[in-house]
């Protein structure tokens, strides 16, 4: 999955055969939601937790924003109702005022599907915190993911790009916080280092912010270009590393998949069983290790242990589980 969003974030390619865009489809789309192909849920958080904006401008261009950095990329629309960006392809499964769902296709080896709404409908669920300037116009708070200005930039976004321009030494510890606004013309106004640990860097600061004019998309809400307030905390070399013993067990879990599925393509299930099995105690919410572990399993013919897995498949809701519990527990 991380591989298909870094694709769809940093892949370009020339268009080729363009087809007819599908009525409806040039919009500004939100991400809502994404499951399995077949409907099942995700649990992993790092795939649930990824927003993005998809903005499909024209009929080869689609704006891709996510993380605060707005990229164009283009694409194509090919036979079949199929949409390609970079190598990925995912099929328009459906189409209306109200929603986009993209598959993507099993001959492809992944397995998501996508569900997204206009961005000016979404806008309509939440109510951002916002205040009245000086001059009388309403300023939003930014707030990531819902109302926030998009930075245009092949590869840096707008905090790694302020940080990269302020050039505080790396040898010394400060903390620094940053607020300004991007207006509904995308200009950027009142500048202010708000918290200081060094006076002396504050101009610095401000001027690393100005090099940001003329790289901001004004952010929108409810389909009208408003300004916003952003706020950049910089916490430069204040908290001290700490000694840990403690490990992150979705990154080993991961690992250990990965190990058992190369184990299974050499044909050493016995210790593709063992470390299939080590992925499901670092995550037991691993959808892929228990298939992996329930297939190995009964080519062992270790019935049980397979049955098992399966049985946790469908406790975590898993449609593709159901008829191989049917066809091998029953």
């Amino acid at each position: 999955m991380r591989l298909f969003l870094l694709g769809l974030i940093l892949i370009h390619f020339s268009a080729i055969s363009q087809r007819t865009v599908p009525p409806g489809l040039l919009k500004n789309w939100k991400k809502t939601d994404i499951t399995r192909i077949d409907g099942s849920p995700y649990y992993d958080p790092e795939t649930l937790n990824v927003d993005f904006d998809l903005n499909f401008v024209s009929k080869d261009s689609v704006d891709l924003f996510n993380s605060g950095r707005l990229q164009r990329i283009r694409y194509q629309v090919l036979e079949d109702s199929i949409i390609k960006v970079s190598t990925l392809r995912m099929k328009i499964e459906e189409l209306s005022e109200i929603k986009l769902v993209l598959t993507a296709l099993e001959s492809d080896e992944l397995d998501f599907r996508l569900i997204l709404s206009p961005k000016h409908l979404y806008d309509l669920t939440y109510t951002p915190e916002a205040y009245k300037a000086k001059n009388g116009e309403v300023v939003f708070i930014s707030e990531s993911g819902r109302v926030e200005p998009q930075f245009r930039h092949k590869t840096m976004t707008p905090v790694d790009f302020i940080f990269e321009n302020f050039g505080f030494p790396e040898y010394r510890k400060g903390g620094f916080v940053v607020r300004f606004v991007v207006t509904s013309k995308g200009d950027v106004t009142g500048v202010k280092v708000v918290a200081s640990s060094n006076n002396r860097f504050n101009d610095k600061l401000i001027q690393a912010v100005l090099k940001t004019k003329g790289l901001w998309e004004p952010a929108e809400f409810k389909g009208e270009k408003v300004s916003v307030e952003m706020e950049y905390d910089f916490n430069l070399g204040y908290e001290d590393r700490k000694i840990t013993s403690q490990v992150d067990s979705i990154a080993y879990s991961k690992m250990y998949l990965d190990y058992g599925t190369n184990f299974i393509k050499d044909g050493a299930y016995r210790s593709a069983f063992n470390y299939l099995k080590k992925s499901i105690d670092y995550n037991p919410l691993n959808i892929d290790a228990y298939f992996k572990h329930a297939e190995v399993s009964f080519a062992l013919k270790r019935k049980e242990d397979g049955c098992e897995s399966l049985s946790y498949l469908l406790l975590l809701e898993q449609k593709k589980a159901v008829p191989l519990y049917e066809k091998y527990c029953k």
